[in-house]
């Protein structure tokens, strides 16, 4: 698969709006979408639920390393959320778009 979503969370909105300006400068991805989510999750024997903000990144797949250091490299968390969900498919106009603001050319 040549394209794909990453998903990754910050603490708040100000961290989340942050790294996608960063991701999109560095054109890591096309496009970063923002949501409030509430996580529950276990950290260091602790129960925890917090508000979050997602960030869905689209992007190719081939830049997934440098998406991935850039995220770890920005991140306030010690072990942020950072996974990649392939894309099958998707429309040919989208994706055109995906490379074009990805810096692939031709």
């Amino acid at each position: 698969m040549e394209y794909a979503v990453v998903l990754t969370t910050c603490p708040s909105e100000q961290e989340a709006k942050d790294l996608a300006t960063r991701i999109i400068a560095e054109k890591l991805g096309a496009c970063v979408q923002l949501s409030g989510i509430e996580s529950f999750y276990i950290w260091e024997g602790e129960t925890c639920i917090e508000p979050e903000i997602r960030l869905t990144i689209k992007t190719r797949t081939k830049l997934y390393e440098k998406l991935e250091a850039l995220i770890k490299n920005h991140h306030s968390f010690d072990v942020p959320q950072i996974v990649m969900i392939p894309i099958k498919d998707g429309s040919d106009a989208y994706l055109d778009w995906v490379d074009l603001n990805t810096g692939k050319t031709g």
